[in-house]
């Protein structure tokens, strides 16, 4: 898909891209993303969105943050 996107969080501006190739639905669970140039996976799981891999420049309430943002992009 290659769809850029931008976040602000903590009064910092975010340029991402969602990175997959199938059509983003409400049955999807792992979504890649493209963010400084880094690749990561965001995963939902019970208590929202979470990286699966740990990164300095994505914590973990970034990624909340993302994975509400394309979920408010996307209607899911």
């Amino acid at each position: 898909m290659g769809m850029p996107l931008r976040i602000t969080f903590n009064d910092i501006d975010y340029n991402f891209k969602v990175a997959n190739t199938e059509p983003i639905t409400k049955a999807t669970v792992k979504i890649p993303i493209t963010i400084n140039g880094e690749n990561i996976e965001l995963v939902k799981g019970g208590s929202g969105w979470a990286s699966s891999v740990e990164s300095p420049t994505v914590t973990q309430a970034l990624a909340q943050a993302i994975g509400r943002a394309i979920e408010l992009r996307f209607r899911l």
